[in-house]
């Protein structure tokens, strides 16, 4: 039967900071691979930090919120430490279609609240949050383009789903998932 020790990389970060929240991943992990975890689990938003608010409306931000989770995964793979599976919250974007009610600052993607799954020195595979949160103090229907697709990696045997949580699921997204689905 394949094992898969899991570690929950809880951190603090700070909004814009990508380089050191991204240094915060990079300690956490190596803390996280000598206790003998495999696969390390990070929060959404873990890159860019969260709330990243209007931030997400500028083609900057969202590039150089990609740019810090392909230099991550390459980093882990520098310090020793590609092999263990990555995954970690940022802002993406993709082509994918938009909310009319939103005004982007350019035409050529929409921001999605995304994650990624890095191993062996790459981002091998992406998630963007599918149930955005719209109630009380969060807005995020008007900051992101909903995913549309569920992602899962098999890791050392075993299926694991892509998203920011302990579930593999991006925050509140598996509230809505069927049961016949998550199996």
């Amino acid at each position: 039967m394949p094992q898969l020790r899991l570690a929950l990389g809880q951190i603090d970060v700070t909004v814009g900071d990508l380089t050191g929240n991204a240094a915060t991943v990079l300690s956490r992990t190596r803390e996280a691979a000598a206790a003998g975890a495999h696969l390390v689990a990070f929060p959404e938003m873990a890159i860019t930090g969260y709330p990243p608010e209007d931030l997400v409306f500028r083609e900057s931000f969202r590039a150089a919120s990609r740019a810090a989770v392909e230099k991550l995964a390459a980093d882990l793979d520098a310090e020793g430490l590609g092999d263990i599976g990555v995954i970690v919250g940022y802002l993406d974007e993709d082509g994918g279609p938009h909310n009319p009610a939103t005004l982007y600052l350019d035409d050529r993607a929409g921001p999605r609240d995304a994650s990624a799954f890095c191993l062996g020195g790459r981002v091998v595979a992406t998630y963007f949050k599918h149930h955005l949160q719209n109630y009380g103090v969060f807005d995020e229907a008007r900051y992101f383009v909903r995913g549309d697709r569920f992602t899962v990696v098999r890791y050392r045997g075993v299926d694991v789903a892509t998203g920011n949580r302990l579930t593999g699921l991006a925050c509140t997204t598996h509230r809505f998932l069927r049961a016949d689905v998550v199996r």
